[in-house]
């Protein structure tokens, strides 16, 4: 049985208890967009205690009415019919209330193609005219826009995830309410922002999103945002580009201490002239990628005495002295000099430098 019929027969054991229970938000919106997903939650009047009675499942968020359904191998998220309390963090509801009613749980829900339902029979249930944003290719909040992104701020952010996963536009009050409230996205904490950013640099429409993200100003929120004119990127290298070009590293996005090291390392080459030391320590060390952008930033790549190892007038084959683990290393160590004009280019130069330094790391 396959994921979409394994979880209709959940529906129908709901069901066939007393229990009203649908598929509802991102699958049924990429079911009519004919996208793949593997991803099928559900809503109902079943409370967490009654889907344990009747099925496998784990509290994953017991707070907010959501248990995760194990059926047939597969997982379902199922969240009670819910009210949601006031909101005190842009971003989580401090208290929900159990409802008897589906639509007082779709009013609470963030945009309209996100709040379409299936029930059993596979019809589709549409309160919120989801159907009709979804054949204009419109992204709308559900009701009050201000409302809906002070409960919760990141909404902003997930409007534009979906501008990169659709190629939607944004509707004419859901945008104007983006640019007012934007500030809110600084109660939003850094993981949640990065996990959105992920999600706009990998849609098929990321460019219209980024574009998109420049014109709402969201940019002013954020560190290293500062304004691109490619909008092909990814938000990793938005952030090491501007980085790189201001010489600033922000602690907001939460380096690791080794990604840290290595930009400060392009930052201060920049500062010696160097465009190109990245291409050299990416064998051994992955966490920085800063090549491209050390060349756009500066014009003196077509100076430089060497643009890459094969350049370099000694080869891995030169250092049968050196541990093998041990060569890249040393062959970096090499260029690096031979960048900054601390040594020539020179093969008998070069393997004497070699020697020292196999020396220092005995």
């Amino acid at each position: 049985m396959d994921y979409l019929s394994s979880a209709i027969e959940v529906l129908n054991i709901l069901n066939g208890n007393g229990y009203e229970s649908y598929i509802v938000g991102g699958y049924v919106r990429d079911s009519l967009l004919n996208i793949k997903t593997n991803d099928i939650d559900l809503t109902g009047s079943a409370k967490p205690s009654d889907v344990a009675k009747l099925f496998k499942t784990i509290p994953t968020g017991i707070k907010y009415g959501t248990v995760l359904i194990r059926y047939n191998g597969y997982s379902f998220e199922h969240t009670t019919f819910r009210f949601d309390g006031s909101y005190s963090d842009s971003r989580h509801p401090s208290d929900v209330k159990y409802s008897e009613s589906i639509l007082d749980d779709v009013k609470r829900r963030d945009f309209t193609i996100n709040a379409l339902l299936m029930d059993s029979n596979k019809k589709i249930i549409d309160y919120t005219n989801g159907l009709d944003d979804l054949n204009k290719k419109l992204i709308r909040t559900i009701g009050d826009p201000n409302k809906r992104f002070n409960e919760d701020a990141l909404r902003m952010l997930r409007a534009l995830s979906f501008v990169s996963k659709l190629g939607f536009s944004i509707e004419g009050s859901t945008y104007k309410s983006i640019i007012k409230n934007k500030d809110l996205l600084k109660n939003i904490s850094v993981e949640r922002i990065r996990v959105e950013f992920d999600k706009i640099s990998n849609g098929a429409f990321k460019k219209d999103a980024w574009k998109l993200f420049y014109e709402l100003k969201l940019n002013h929120i954020f560190p290293n945002m500062e304004y691109i004119d490619d909008f092909d990127r990814t938000f990793m290298d938005i952030i090491i580009h501007n980085m790189i070009k201001t010489g600033e590293i922000s602690d907001f996005w939460q380096f690791s201490k080794s990604t840290t090291r290595e930009l400060k390392k392009a930052i201060d080459l920049i500062k010696n002239g160097l465009t190109n030391y990245n291409m050299f320590i990416s064998g051994y060390n992955s966490s920085m990628y800063a090549i491209h952008y050390l060349k756009e930033s500066i014009s003196l790549w077509d100076d430089l005495k060497i643009h890459s190892l094969k350049e370099l007038n000694i080869s891995g084959n030169d250092l049968s002295f050196v541990k093998k683990t041990n060569r890249s290393k040393c062959l970096n160590y090499l260029a690096e000099k031979v960048l900054n004009n601390i040594l020539d280019n020179d093969f008998n130069i070069l393997l004497e430098e070699a020697k020292k330094w196999n020396i220092s790391q005995l």
